[in-house]
């Protein structure tokens, strides 16, 4: 290996959505999530300078520093993923072999707090271009465990892998089915006619999110460990049966009760909507409208579940987030509607009817949201896109 084989990259990293098995990705189960055309956009430029400097562009920052005192130099910010990603790659060890340094300028068209995943993608783009940018021949997995390891280690998220995973993976028009227990990467269409997605951004994200995330991960591990005293051969939550469910969810504390029934329920309810997806893939080759509508119907409801789950079981959605899903799911036009990411404020993903107007039809819904809560909503119209690539390269 050269010591640099690139003088020149540009890179985009995807956020994420989920469509659903939130909070499935550390409880051994299948989500669903994809990648969205919203991107960290890296440049990558070898220079003369064996300094390496990295310019954060929307926060208007700049850090210069020397790979052979990285693990020392105390970080925060956007700086922890930066630190954590070049020593989980080993980049700093390269450092006597360097003869000439590395300039990285990054700018994000990722909502920051809309629970979109832009650290996932800071992670996963700036491995991934470092990855090119010095040939180490890391596979697209091994990235995503490194980005994931970045933010256990250098941001202390104990997150699972799904954002790191549909960052890297994601194809467009399509859904990745990752099963989190075995790491198998399946890809299918989710079938969209007469029909699209969007996100309604609350604009809020609450002081709660990273400790309440750790201690429902926490209570889940903990679950799982009684689990297997019950059921010694149980190899994860996934293949609890309904009659072990039956005997586990009584002998666990009535908080710890309600975390698990939500996670096997949403579990349920992934198999539920891979059904409909291959179901409505032949009903759109059929032209069968009325199977069509019917299907979308049961995708949204699904959805809307979800996130009464998330809101009585699991906890972890807020009043703004309640206001504007109950609401919205009651507007003409939408199939169904849940709040997503890790919780406590974030966007709402919306399944709505194609001609659903998020102007005109939304209209009433966000002036009565700033009302009551003094806030403006956003709304993002998105597309299933191809996860992190290159554009450039010389």
């Amino acid at each position: 290996m050269e010591s640099v084989t690139k003088k020149h990259l540009q890179i985009k990293a995807p956020g994420r959505i989920n469509l659903l098995g939130e909070h499935l990705d550390y409880n051994h189960g299948v989500v669903l999530p994809a990648a969205i055309d919203k991107y960290i956009t890296f440049d990558f430029q070898r220079s003369e300078d064996p300094a390496i400097c990295i310019e954060a562009l929307d926060v208007n920052e700049r850090w210069e520093f020397q790979l052979s005192a990285l693990k020392d130099l105390h970080t925060s910010t956007w700086k922890n993923y930066v630190k954590g990603v070049f020593i989980l790659m080993g980049i700093d060890q390269l450092a006597p072999a360097l003869k000439t340094g590395l300039h990285i300028k990054f700018s994000s068209s990722i909502p920051i707090g809309a629970g979109l995943s832009s650290s996932a993608a800071l992670c996963c783009g700036l491995a991934f271009g470092l990855n090119e940018f010095f040939g180490l021949g890391k596979s697209k997995m091994d990235l995503a465990l490194i980005a994931q390891q970045t933010e256990h280690q250098f941001a202390g998220v104990k997150c699972g892998l799904m954002d790191q995973v549909a960052s890297l993976f994601g194809k467009e028009q399509q859904l990745l089915a990752f099963n989190c227990v075995t790491q198998d990467i399946q890809h299918f269409s989710l079938p969209l006619k007469g029909a699209k997605l969007f996100l309604l951004d609350s604009r809020v994200k609450h002081n709660l999110a990273e400790s309440a995330y750790n201690k429902r991960r926490a209570q889940l591990e903990a679950a799982f460990v009684q689990a297997q005293q019950l059921f010694p051969t149980l190899s994860n939550l996934s293949a609890l049966s309904t009659e072990m469910r039956a005997q586990l969810l009584p002998i666990l504390d009535t908080e710890t009760a309600a975390r698990l029934s939500y996670v096997l329920d949403e579990m349920q309810r992934v198999n539920e909507v891979q059904k409909l997806c291959h179901h409505l893939d032949l009903d759109i080759h059929n032209d069968d409208n009325d199977h069509i509508e019917q299907a979308l119907k049961n995708i949204g409801s699904l959805l809307s579940q979800t996130h009464t789950g998330l809101r009585d079981l699991y906890e972890v959605s807020c009043a703004e987030l309640d206001f504007l899903q109950s609401n919205l799911i009651e507007l003409p036009g939408i199939f169904g509607a849940r709040m997503m990411g890790g919780g406590f404020g974030g966007c709402l993903l919306v399944l709505a009817t194609e001609n659903f107007d998020t102007t005109q039809d939304l209209a009433e819904l966000t002036a009565q949201y700033f009302h009551k809560f003094d806030i403006h909503t956003l709304c993002y119209s998105i597309q299933l896109a191809d996860g992190v690539h290159l554009t450039t390269y010389d």
